[in-house]
């Protein structure tokens, strides 16, 4: 590489601790062109190329997530403001306390299980012509309604 002489080519642009191919792409997407060429190979000047090959890389940085808000600022507001609203639902009654609402989900569930059983036995006992065949297949549609039911809860 000559130091003295403003028109280099991508071999002595990779001074720059980039690849050909990199420099390549940096210069297309600033729309630089090569000034000159020397039989195939493109020239660029040198001065006008290394500020866009000087610009430091933009590294993942080891700043928190700001959750998509520009500044930390914003997203300080947001959270205030999202527990205000908590506080408030809160206060007015509008919001459930998890562990009763599990407690809820739970009776809810054995209550349905509890009528599984129940409704096999009535069965069974109203329509004395049943086979045991015939229960265990109602058996297996009246589980498979229950796994239905249960998925359903789960995605609430």
């Amino acid at each position: 590489m000559n130091n003295e002489k403003r028109l280099w080519n991508l071999t002595e642009l990779e001074a720059f601790d980039y690849h050909r191919s990199t420099i390549r792409k940096k210069l297309k997407s600033a729309g630089i062109e090569p000034i000159a060429y020397k039989g195939n190979i493109p020239l660029y000047d040198v001065v006008q190329v290394a500020p866009y090959l000087c610009k430091a890389m933009i590294k993942e940085s080891d700043a928190p997530d700001l959750m998509g808000f520009k500044t930390a600022a914003e997203l300080r507001a947001y959270i205030q403001s999202e527990r205000e609203k908590l506080a408030l639902l809160n206060e007015t009654g509008e919001c459930v306390d998890k562990a009763d609402y599990e407690l809820e989900i739970g009776t809810c569930l054995a209550s349905v299980k509890s009528f599984k059983e129940k409704v096999i036995t009535r069965v069974e006992s109203a329509i004395t012509s049943a086979t045991p065949q015939e229960l265990e297949y109602l058996d297996k549609l009246l589980n498979f309604d229950l796994k239905a039911i249960a998925d359903e809860l789960e995605n609430v």
